[in-house]
């Protein structure tokens, strides 16, 4: 399969999320990026995962440029709280409102980021801010998929790269979707994260 040792592999999980045989897992590199590796006993050679690779198979064609606006939320607390003017939570209000649900990126209870969904306004205060590394999407590109067939309203808001894997695993457009990404200079790996709270715990800094 192509997308084993693509050098140019964004980490987006598409791949493992559409194995139907669970052949995939996303590891660690030598630097610390998440990449697929391929299990010889369990793959059939189907193909499935080249096709879904929006590396090798870009999934979004937009013709021509697109419109440029300038956005604030007008609360000044969720602008406190957020990194971008609090664009996002002005969205995702609206899609809740309206009985979706929110797919965003936060910390868990070990700091790492991964991705969840809230159908609750209270749920959205964990995805508001930058989190400089790229989540761990587990199994929320299927969830959502459930949810769009279900004839929900869903936001789904992830790096550039996160957004190209999920259009991608959909395969065709869906008019109950609302994808959100940003303007990204690079991530770096969640081990960075991990070596910096490790020293942290061991060196701790004092006022």
């Amino acid at each position: 399969m192509k997308i084993e040792g693509l050098t140019t592999c964004t980490g987006c999980s598409a791949c493992m999320v559409v194995c139907p045989h669970g052949a995939i897992t996303m590891v660690e590199d030598g630097e610390g990026f998440s990449v697929p590796v391929i299990s010889r006993q369990l793959c059939t050679e189907c193909g499935l995962c080249d096709r879904m690779c929006p590396v090798l198979e870009p999934p979004l064609k937009i013709p021509g440029e697109g419109t440029g606006y300038a956005v604030i939320n007008h609360d000044e607390e969720i602008r406190r709280e957020s990194s971008s003017g609090g664009v996002f939570t002005a969205l995702a209000t609206q899609v809740i409102d309206r009985g979706g649900v929110v797919f965003g990126a936060v910390y868990d209870r070990s700091f790492e980021v991964v991705h969840h969904w809230t159908e609750d306004g209270k749920g959205l205060a964990g995805f508001r801010g930058s989190k400089y590394t790229q989540s761990r999407v587990g199994n929320c590109f299927k969830e959502c998929k459930d949810f769009l067939r279900a004839g929900r309203l869903v936001l789904f808001s992830g790096t550039p790269c996160q957004i190209a894997g999920l259009a991608s695993f959909l395969r065709k457009p869906y008019e109950n979707l609302i994808l959100v990404d940003f303007i990204c200079h690079g991530c770096h790996p969640q081990s960075y994260g991990g070596n910096t709270r490790n020293s942290t715990r061991k060196n701790p800094l004092r006022g």
